[in-house]
C-alpha cells in the first residue's frame, strides 16, 4: 500500500475506473448539452409542470367546491390562480432559455430579476383578488397560484409518469 492509500480515511475504496486530474483529485465529467439538447430539456420540463398545475387545478377545484359547496367565488379565483400559475411556469421558462445564452454572472442577475418579476405577478393577483373580493375568492387564488408550487414539488413523479409530451 503507499502513502495515499494509508491517508485515506472515508472509508470508502478508489473506483479506478474513474478519471483523477492533477494532485489525485477526482474530476468529474459533466456532459456537454448543445442548445437544442437544452432547450428540449427544459420544455420537456414546463410540459411536466403544465401537467401537474392541469392536475393539480382539477383536484382543487373538486375538493374546494366539495368543501365549500359549490362557491362560483372560490371557482373563479382558483381558475384565476391557476391561470396565473400557467403564466408563470411560461415565463419561467422563457427566463431560463435566456439565461443560457448569458455568461454565469449575467445569467444570475437576468434569473434574480425575473424571479422578482414573478413575484409583482404573484402579489398583483392576489391583490386584485382582496380588491374584487365580491367578484372572486382570495383562498382560491392563492391555492390555484400554489399549484405551481405542488407540481415543482412533485415534478419527479410527474416526470416519471407524464403521459403527454414525451417525444419518441
Amino acid at each position: 500500500m503507499d502513502n495515499e492509500e494509508k491517508d485515506h480515511t472515508t472509508g470508502w475504496q478508489y473506483d479506478f475506473d474513474e478519471e483523477y486530474g492533477e494532485n489525485n483529485e477526482f474530476v468529474e465529467e459533466t456532459p456537454v448539452l448543445t442548445r437544442a439538447e437544452q432547450e428540449a430539456q427544459v420544455k420537456q420540463t414546463l410540459k411536466d409542470l403544465y401537467f401537474g398545475i392541469g392536475v393539480g387545478a382539477v383536484l382543487l377545484l373538486a375538493a374546494g367546491n366539495l368543501i365549500l359547496g359549490g362557491s362560483l367565488r372560490f371557482t373563479l379565483g382558483a381558475l384565476a390562480g391557476v391561470v396565473t400559475a400557467v403564466c408563470l411556469a411560461g415565463y419561467m421558462y422563457h427566463s431560463v432559455l435566456i439565461a443560457t445564452e448569458y455568461t454565469e454572472k449575467q445569467a444570475a442577475g437576468y434569473m434574480k430579476r425575473s424571479s422578482l418579476i414573478r413575484m409583482v405577478i404573484m402579489i398583483a393577483v392576489i391583490g386584485a383578488a382582496v380588491f374584487f373580493l365580491q367578484i372572486y375568492g382570495l383562498f382560491g387564488a392563492v391555492l390555484g397560484i400554489l399549484t405551481l408550487k405542488l407540481s415543482a414539488l412533485f415534478w419527479p413523479v410527474i416526470h416519471k409518469y407524464n403521459p403527454f409530451g414525451r417525444e419518441k
